[in-house]
């Protein structure tokens, strides 16, 4: 596979924006996944440091070919980790919400990451704690650290936070929260209907994340 930045320099802010947090979020995952090891733990959080850290430049000149580039290289490293270990809450969610009601891929997932992310946080401290070192936060030992910094971030680069933006009907939660526990899969948190109901509510409103 070949990785060419200048193939790149003519797509749209908005899909780039959200195809960064799409990438953040395969390497997101594998740093609280059951099968994951220290390499890919390391790929994992290089790959969320230079996925964010290519938005500032790329939003002040988007054919700016270096920031294209750095985007790319941030890219691999988190779809490499995608491919290594086993996806949690966050993909099944995604893959649930975008399946069943026909949303827009990278969009869902800017939206649910934050809000899966706080659900894990109790029990995935020292991934939580590797993320907002990633994304450069000041208050990386508190444990909603990392989801808060996902969500600012999407709201400063212009990305949607809400899945009401992106087409989620209100009927449909109820549904989604059905979905979402009809099989068992691995996540650092047990999962809970009423739980995972009170997460979807807060990312169709765009609301802050909590645990």
């Amino acid at each position: 596979m070949i990785y060419d930045p200048e193939l790149s320099l003519g797509l749209p802010w908005a899909t780039t924006v959200t195809s960064a947090f799409n990438a953040i979020a395969h390497a997101a995952e594998g740093l609280y996944a059951p099968d994951g090891n220290p390499v890919i733990a390391l790929m994992a959080e290089e790959g969320i440091r230079a996925s964010a850290a290519a938005l500032a430049p790329l939003q002040a000149n988007a054919r700016q070919l270096e920031a294209r580039g750095d985007a790319l290289y941030g890219a691999w490293l988190c779809g490499t980790v995608l491919g290594a270990i086993t996806m949690g809450l966050h993909h099944k969610l995604c893959h649930t919400l975008g399946g069943s009601f026909n949303l827009p891929h990278a969009e869902v997932h800017t939206v649910v990451l934050p809000h899966a992310l706080a659900y894990n946080a109790g029990v995935a401290s020292a991934a939580m704690a590797r993320i907002a070192r990633a994304l450069d936060v000041n208050d990386a030992g508190q444990p909603l650290a990392a989801a808060r910094a996902i969500q600012h971030l999407a709201q400063r680069y212009g990305a949607p936070i809400s899945l009401a933006a992106v087409g989620m009907p209100a009927s449909g939660l109820d549904r989604a929260a059905d979905l979402a526990v009809q099989n068992q899969y691995p996540n650092p948190r047990p999962l809970e209907r009423r739980a995972l109901r009170a997460l979807l509510q807060r990312a169709f409103d765009g609301a802050p994340p909590e645990a």
